[in-house]
């Protein structure tokens, strides 16, 4: 199976749902498969050669999933009584990555010519990492809140 990984190649961008990914949220899971939807719109518009056409529309999809996605995860930390810091800390990642994501939109609108496999790398990159290491916290309180392993249940309506 493919890894998420950044790897400067194009072919080690495409992304697949990897169990190392599932934190046990269900509505955090879902979530997180429909970003790897998203990354995976644009690397099939780079294969296709409309990175460029691509990207202006991408930067919108990725701040209005960002918006709606970190929402959710802050919803969560705060709602099942995570430590204040990790909260903070989890905020702190959210608004550096919409900053990042809105300068480069800026960028883009200025009329830059960025390089679309280089946004996807950077975008691969900060969710692979938010994902496998900050989004842990869900992991380990699903499995506190049931007792037992990792799966559905700890939901946002809990």
């Amino acid at each position: 199976m493919n890894e998420w990984t950044a790897t400067g190649t194009e072919a080690g961008m495409y992304v697949m749902w990897d169990e190392k990914f599932a934190t046990g949220v269900e509505i955090v899971d879902k979530q997180h498969r429909g970003l790897i939807h998203i990354l995976n719109g644009l690397y099939k518009s780079i294969g296709e050669g409309r990175g460029d056409a691509a990207l202006h529309g991408i930067f919108g999809e990725l701040q209005r999933y960002a918006d709606y996605h970190f929402d959710t995860e802050e919803r969560l930390l705060k709602k099942h009584g995570v430590e204040s810091r990790h909260q903070a800390e989890h905020v702190i990642r959210h608004v550096a990555y919409r900053r990042r994501i809105e300068a480069l939109r800026a960028r883009h609108d200025e009329g830059e010519r960025l390089i679309p496999i280089q946004v996807l790398a950077f975008v691969c990159d900060w969710w692979l990492e938010h994902i496998l290491t900050c989004d842990r916290v869900f992991e380990s309180l699903a499995v506190t809140a049931r007792g037992s392993e990792p799966g559905s249940g700890w939901e946002e309506n809990s």
